[in-house]
């Protein structure tokens, strides 16, 4: 399926920014019910509007709210859709010095039946309408994922006794969701994390271990992710999806080269842009690239939101150099490898505020010497 959009957005990000720390101090008060949720909201509001001036500062021409308003990027969903678990599971990981670190995770279990209390991304539309000074995106978690993630043994199989009939369900509520977003003026929709575990190092071995054969649920995961592209295509309107390695906690970021994923995704997801973190040699070389059909783009994550040493001009041009031996230049765009913060809370930051915006700085001055401008047409 062709890009069908108006121009092509030559500098990217992938949605998440860093919280301002008024922002967290807001969202504990509101935690603890110091204040109310009219007063959360304004200060949220005054934060978007913050980071919508700072992203077209930085050169940025497509805009985000930072997903100010989620308490992590995937709770969009939870945050809307009643039948999970109340509170957020605790998970344990083994950080580089090897002591036991534990982190708050934002996937809950899915526990009873999903109904829906209210859309899943209205008020980031609305505002962003009203505030964007260009174009807006708005990112969500991939219907894949959710029905992946939340779809649990022993939590969720009296509701749903197949992940298939949950993954039916995340569709209907995602389509409606993608489509009404369209419909009001978003120009650019990503999906994230549906196909992380086909590329991830083990990754076959664990859906081998749970009974799934890798290439059907593959298949499944596309048609699933697909319908709600279908449901959501506007001329004009740009559709990416993003390959996830984790950024909130730099010790579980994933390994594992995309080429069975690309040799099998990339010509049958129907997306406009693909981003992927290639930031670091977790992932092995650009050649899977050379998959990328024409009319498709490859949004490469060379600048890393876990790190934060500023890239140089010159290593930015030389991993694009690198990537365009596999594909053509004008099929390529950049951005960073990942969100600048996975959750609300305070240890999902790698770096400062102002390390964030001279990074994304950084991106649309190399992306303006690259292609003549950080959009073309």
């Amino acid at each position: 399926m062709a890009v069908r959009n108006d121009f092509v957005f030559r500098v990217d990000q992938i949605g998440s920014l860093l919280r301002p720390a008024r922002l967290l101090d807001a969202r504990d008060q509101f935690r603890s019910g110091r204040i109310d949720m009219g007063e959360l909201r304004r200060v949220e509001d005054d934060c978007v509007i913050e980071v919508l001036q700072r992203q077209k500062a930085a050169g940025m021409v497509v805009f985000t709210d930072g997903e100010m308003r989620r308490d992590a990027w995937q709770t969009v969903f939870s945050q809307a859709v009643s039948g999970f678990e109340a509170a957020y599971p605790l998970r344990e990981f083994k950080a580089a010095d090897g002591k036991a670190v534990q982190l708050q995770m934002h996937t809950k279990a899915v526990t009873g039946k999903l109904k829906q209390g209210r859309r899943l991304a209205q008020i980031d539309g609305e505002f962003l309408r009203a505030h964007a000074p260009g174009p807006y995106k708005i990112t969500q978690p991939s219907p894949a994922m959710v029905a992946r993630a939340s779809w649990r043994q022993g939590a969720s199989d009296a509701a749903y006794p197949e992940r298939a009939g949950l993954l039916a369900d995340v569709v209907g509520i995602v389509s409606a969701e993608v489509r009404a977003l369209a419909d009001e003026g978003a120009a650019y929709l990503q999906f994230d994390e549906g196909f992380t575990i086909y590329g991830e190092e083990g990754g076959h071995e664990q859906l081998l271990a749970s009974g799934e054969d890798p290439e059907k649920s593959l298949l499944a995961d596309i048609a699933a992710e697909n319908a709600c592209y279908d449901a959501a295509r506007r001329d004009g309107l740009t559709l990416a999806m993003h390959l996830c390695r984790g950024s909130r906690a730099g010790f579980a970021r994933r390994t594992g080269s995309y080429e069975w994923l690309a040799e099998r995704l990339f010509g049958e997801l129907h997306v406009d842009r693909f981003l992927l973190e290639y930031d670091s040699g977790r992932v092995g070389s650009f050649e899977p690239l050379r998959h990328l059909p024409k009319g498709k783009l490859a949004v490469i994550g060379i600048v890393s939101s876990t790190n934060p040493q500023l890239e140089t001009r010159e290593a930015l041009l030389a991993r694009i150099e690198e990537a365009a031996r596999y594909c053509p230049l004008d099929q390529l765009a950049i951005s960073s490898q990942c969100g600048f913060q996975g959750s609300a809370t305070r240890d999902g930051a790698h770096m400062t505020y102002d390390q964030q915006w001279k990074k994304l700085e950084l991106l649309a001055k190399v992306a303006e010497e690259v292609w003549g401008g950080t959009t073309s047409t």
